[in-house]
């Protein structure tokens, strides 16, 4: 009897999970079947036990899950009367009364983020508040994006590499010009284009880890002149700045004006600076920027410039791009900077010395002037299957210097340092089906005549330096596809040819006190690579290797020194995606890269009235290695993104660099022994979008450590310098009627010295600014700066700023503004850094209180 039972109440349990309920649905008016009604399952209390929709022609079979018993079920579909009916084993026939549906209004607003393929578009009118003047205002809310002081564009941690408006790159990587000028109310959104690579004949054959970003004008600032006009004036002391900024975005070209005037602390000419861009071809192997010999110029503290800037500043820059056909276009651009400076600070300067410490102090006063005139026109075609670059660029820089100290060691100086350069880059590519082939030339000629006038009371020095160099590199390489394989064959020459002629006088060094030589070299060099790509994984192997005959010829002392050099510098990476919001990065490479051609000249040369450098005339490489690691999320609907990335680094220097005191100087130079200098660097960035308070938070983390020796005074000294940064910040708006915006970066420097005491030192930043909105016409703004410095062990200071600013919108071409800066008056900033085995306190004189009218137009 016992098994009988059990078998029954087997039986039932499957019959209940077997259960299933049919029917047809239909309109009880015309007996037309009903789609996409939704049938619901519930037992006695209501609770629902499964569901399921009707087809097209309106039937349904419904198999409720099992742990309950079916009593009723329920019929809804839009435009039709809710019914419930009692569950009938047999097949039902439901009619639907037919009953129109309420709807309540809604507001449907598109979202801030929106994410398709590799690209990641940020909606402008979503991120934008009432005080925003300029994209770049808008760039540093969204989630994932950082903007530099300097300008410079990063994405998820990594700079940019190319920056478009309507997917043309008219500014060669100068977009400060854009990112400052164009109003947030004539884009539309900001596209961010993952993995991107620029040169379309290189896809699936050259890879880039770096994105690019791409401004999407609304349709009212296409195809016409728009722009900014705006004006100010103000006193304590006398005050002016002005701008003109005008751009037409067209589908057959695009133009931009930009010209500025200011003496309030705005540095106008930084918008041409060239920020990062990728070099994909070359990496930066085009990049020959020597040494500056001079180290002089008004001093500039960590603060913003408008708050320690003494300046008369005016810049004009020309843009312009024209598509000469649907392959062809041709870019140029024209620049011009005028920047004179003034500056005070008062220093304090410890060295930590085998037998003790050496103090020095100094108070300077001094007015710089640089001019820049720089031009650059390049054709350009970007296909499929072929593309070509010819670039032409040059610049000429002037720099002049006047400076009176006091102190330890009273002086004047006068310097004139001009630059002047020329360099033209050529690139060519052709694809055919997997296969391409590429051809680059570069050539750069750089001329620098200075010199360095110090006036003491015991007598006068004068420095003169004529230094000339022209570089070129020329390669060709062919790439193919196979299968998930990508393999890349290059092959070049290079050269450097230098001349450099130095003299020095009044001095009383024991040293040389001339330079007069010919150096340089001319190799060739080898990279194969091969790259395996999948759906998740790429593999990444390069085997570069060179050789270099290296050439020098001191004509005071009569040597040749020439060297021929082997470089060797494998390097392997790997990327792994395990899914599209996660992606996992590793690198490693080892070799002997080519000598420094930077230290060459044994002559003393006279940086600075107390700096003499002297260099040496020999060619040794340097053994490098490093390991890197990384890891990146996004998540672009849930506003998420993060990164880190850890470096580690082993180098061994053939020269060991050592420092001396001879009287009034410092003298730095170099000696033949090995110098072990060993490196951690990390950094992090994490940011999330808060849709609930219109804004983001978001936390930037660093850490760098680096441990060297120097020949101080004949002693050698280990010593290690370390920087941790802490930097928070979010912005809210809590209200239609504020918002805010907060951001904190924390620091702690260390000084580590082999038998000594550590030593270190704190010190933060902060900066709130509160946004009153208390109309459409109307933005009113607090901004309070908190500046703490730790000066020593036991004595410190705060600072603290204050801003206020009133803008009235008139209507939506005018507006008119009335800003007071520093209102608590504040006159000076002090603060301490660490550099190598030496320490040092300074203080800078900041802008004073002052208050500034001004109006805007907008076109």
């Amino acid at each position: 009897m016992k098994y009988l039972l059990t078998l029954l109440w087997l039986l039932g349990a499957i019959a209940a999970q077997a259960q299933e309920y049919t029917g047809h649905v239909a309109d009880k008016e015309d007996g037309a079947p009903v789609a996409g009604a939704i049938v619901t399952a519930r037992d006695s209390l209501g609770k629902p036990l499964g569901y399921t929709t009707t087809s097209a022609s309106g039937d349904f079979v419904l198999r409720p899950r099992g742990g309950g018993t079916t009593a009723q079920l329920d019929f809804s579909t839009m435009g039709y009367r809710r019914q419930s009916i009692p569950a009938d084993a047999g097949r039902m026939l439901v009619l639907l009364t037919p009953e129109a549906t309420g709807i309540r209004e809604v507001t449907i607003r598109a979202p801030r983020l929106s994410f398709r393929g590799d690209t990641v578009s940020y909606n402008v009118s979503r991120f934008t508040e009432a005080q925003d003047r300029s994209i770049a205002d808008v760039l540093r809310k969204m989630p994932g994006i950082e903007v530099a002081k300097s300008g410079e564009i990063r994405y998820n941690g990594q700079p940019i590499n190319n920056f478009y408006i309507e997917g043309l790159d008219m500014l060669d990587g100068r977009y400060g010009q854009a990112t400052n000028n164009i109003a947030p109310q004539d884009v539309a959104s900001v596209e961010v284009m993952e993995n991107h690579q620029p040169i379309k004949a290189l896809k699936d054959i050259v890879f880039s880890d770096r994105a690019a970003i791409n401004l999407r004008l609304k349709p009212h600032a296409k195809a016409r002149w728009t722009g900014t006009l705006r004006g100010g004036a103000g006193w304590s002391p006398a005050l002016w700045n002005g701008a003109l900024f005008a751009m037409r975005i067209g589908a057959r070209g695009q133009s931009m004006v930009n010209l500025k005037t200011d003496n309030t602390g705005q540095n106008p000419s930084a918008e041409t600076e060239r920020l990062s861009v990728e070099d994909i071809l070359n990496g930066g192997a085009n990049d020959y920027n020597p040494a500056a010999h001079l180290s002089v110029g008004t001093s500039s503290a960590p603060l913003d410039d408008t708050r320690t800037r003494f300046n008369r500043s005016h810049m004009a820059s020309l843009n312009n791009l024209r598509k000469l056909s649907e392959d062809y276009q041709l870019s140029s651009s024209l620049t011009w900077g005028y920047d004179r400076l003034a500056s005070d600070r008062a220093a304090r300067q410890s060295w930590y010395l085998a037998d003790g410490t050496r103090v020095d102090t100094e108070q300077e006063s001094a007015a710089s002037c640089r001019q820049q005139l720089s031009a650059r026109i390049a054709l350009k075609a970007n296909t499929e299957r072929f593309y070509m670059l010819e670039k032409l660029e040059a610049s000429l820089a002037w720099n002049d210097l006047r400076a009176v100290l006091s102190g330890s060691y009273p002086n004047r100086q006068r310097a004139e340092a001009p630059a002047y350069g020329i360099e033209n880059d050529l690139k060519y590519i052709r694809r055919t089906g997997t296969r391409s082939l590429t051809v680059t030339s570069y050539l750069k000629y750089l001329t620098r005549p200075q010199s360095l006038d110090v006036v003491r009371e015991t007598g006068s020095q004068r420095q003169t330096i004529a230094d000339r160099a022209f570089y070129m590199n020329h390669n060709a390489a062919f790439g193919t596809q196979a299968g998930q394989f990508a393999f890349a064959f290059k092959g070049g020459v290079s050269a450097l040819f230098r001349g450099l002629v130095t003299d020095l006088t009044g001095t009383g060094l024991g040293t040389g006190a001339a330079n007069d030589l010919s150096a340089g070299y001319a190799g060739v060099y080898l990279q194969p690579g091969i790259t395996y790509r999948s759906q998740r994984l790429r593999l990444t192997l390069d085997l570069p290797a060179g050789y270099r005959r290296y050439g020098l010829h001191d004509r005071i002392d009569g040597n040749r020194n020439p060297a021929g050099i082997f470089t060797w510098k494998p390097r392997f990476a790997v990327k792994w995606s395990p899914t599209g919001h996660l992606s996992l990065s590793a690198s490693g490479t080892v070799g002997r890269d080519a000598a420094d051609d930077s230290r060459i000249g044994n002559g003393a040369v006279l940086r600075n009235y107390r700096s003499v450098l002297c260099g040496v005339n020999e060619y040794r490489q340097a053994l490098q290695r490093s390991l890197s690691a990384g890891i990146a999320y996004k998540n672009p609907i849930g506003g998420f993104f993060a990164s880190l990335l850890a470096v580690r680094s082993w180098n061994d220097l053939p020269f060991l660099p050592a420092q001396r005191f001879d009287g009034d100087y410092i003298v730095n130079y170099y000696v033949h022994s090995s110098n072990h200098v060993r490196s951690w660097y990390l950094s992090g960035d994490v940011s999330q979008n808060i849709d609930a308070l219109n804004g983001q938070a978001g936390l930037n983390v660093g850490y760098n450590l680096s441990g060297t020796e120097l020949l101080l005074e004949e002693v050698p000294t280990s010593y290690e310098n370390s920087t941790l940064t802490v930097a928070p910040r979010f912005n809210f708006r809590f209200a239609a009627w504020i918002n805010t915006e907060y951001r904190l970066e924390y620091r702690y420097t260390a000084l580590s010295i082999r038998g000594r005491e550590p030593d270190g030192r704190h010190d933060f930043n902060q900066r709130l600014t509160v946004n009153l909105v208390p109309s459409k016409k109307w933005v009113i703004q607090f901004t309070a700066e908190h500046y703490y410095s730790q000066l020593s062990a036991d004595r410190s200071k705060h600072l603290l700023l204050a801003d206020a600013s009133l803008r009235w919108k008139i209507n939506g071409k005018w507006e008119v503004t009335a800003t007071a800066a520093n209102l608590f008056g504040r006159e000076e900033y002090a603060y301490t850094t660490f550099d190598g085995v030496s320490s040092g306190s300074y203080r800078y004189a900041i802008r004073p209180r002052n208050i500034l009218l001004g109006a805007s137009w907008k076109f």
